[in-house]
């Protein structure tokens, strides 16, 4: 089985069960560091990490920062063992791009690839994302002013988040993508979500793992890549600087392709799919380790039995 095909696998039996995963009574808790949507109701397998730092950040008693600290820890351990793998195997909204990657290429439709500059203007997006989700449930805890609107606040990030009003239908739940009619506040953040929704799939659609750059929970993982256990290690002295790598790399990176310099080439918004590393055309020229042992490599072998999906595709499987 190639890395492509585990992937595939484990990123469907993941989907499974953190949408569908309550019906047979699985519960993996709430800090999971991977869109498990809340939203999705009875169904879901667990709850993502970002909606619990949300509610207890908002709750604003010293008795919710205990919790969320105990949750932060459990969070932590579980980035530290596979770190961004979370996004790039297990993610539901992963599922869903690489799903709507794979019928974009069944059509024979090409994808759009944004220019250095453009992409370096967007990574803003989750910086803002992010700090929606860590400053505003802080004012609706203590609203000093506007207390109305802050009050219609509650988990501000999921309200705008694609996975609210996306992910539920999966589960036949219909109820959040709408338009939340309840205040102004309500009206105009469910009307941001629905936007950004449709935005995340059409851009799915035309551009690979579109969501990506901009998701704040990727944010957050991208920080622990310097302790994780799993990285991704690169001999420059074997590196031919092809652009293989940056070809098949679903995020966009080049870096890893035109380091020179060091050997940790695990960047922040690497999601360790491990594309680059299955299709490197040169031997142990990239690996993938784990607490320092390689567990897996790249090689010409693997690489010739690929040249034919490659050379018709370079963006394929």
């Amino acid at each position: 089985m190639t890395v492509t095909k585990l992937r595939w696998t484990i990123l469907t039996i993941s989907f499974l069960v953190l949408v569908l995963g309550g019906l047979v009574g699985i519960n993996l808790g709430g800090f999971l560091p991977t869109f498990a949507c809340t939203y999705i109701g009875g169904a879901r397998g667990g709850i993502c990490f970002l909606w619990r730092l949300q509610y207890l950040l908002g709750s604003g008693t010293w008795e919710a920062i205990k919790v969320l600290g105990e949750l932060f820890i459990y969070f932590s351990l579980l980035v530290i063992l596979i770190g961004r793998a979370w996004c790039g195997w297990i993610c539901p909204l992963a599922f869903l791009q690489n799903l709507l990657d794979l019928i974009r290429r069944k059509l024979h439709f090409g994808y759009i690839r944004f220019p250095e500059r453009l992409r370096s203007g967007l990574n803003s997006v989750k910086w803002i994302f992010f700090f929606i989700a860590l400053l505003v449930p802080l004012w609706v805890a203590y609203p000093f002013f506007a207390p109305l609107v802050a009050r219609d606040l509650g988990q501000p990030f999921c309200q705008l988040c694609p996975g609210k009003y996306i992910l539920p239908l999966f589960a036949a739940n219909i109820d959040y993508t709408a338009v939340n009619f309840r205040s102004a506040t309500t009206i105009v953040m469910s009307l941001l979500g629905l936007i950004f929704s449709v935005t995340v799939i059409m851009g799915a659609f035309s551009k690979r793992m579109f969501w990506c750059p901009y998701c704040p929970l990727g944010l957050l993982l991208g920080w622990y890549r310097k302790i994780s256990f799993i990285k991704l290690k690169k001999d420059d002295q074997k590196c031919t600087m092809c652009e293989i790598c940056y070809n098949v790399c679903p995020v966009d990176i080049e870096q890893v392709f035109k380091e020179r310099e060091r050997e940790d080439v695990t960047f922040a918004d690497c999601n360790l799919c491990l594309r680059c590393v299955e299709y490197c055309p040169e031997d142990d020229a990239l690996r993938a380790t784990f607490l320092g042992k390689t567990i897996y490599r790249s090689s010409r072998k693997g690489f010739f039995s690929r040249q034919g999906t490659l050379t018709k595709n370079s963006d394929s499987n």
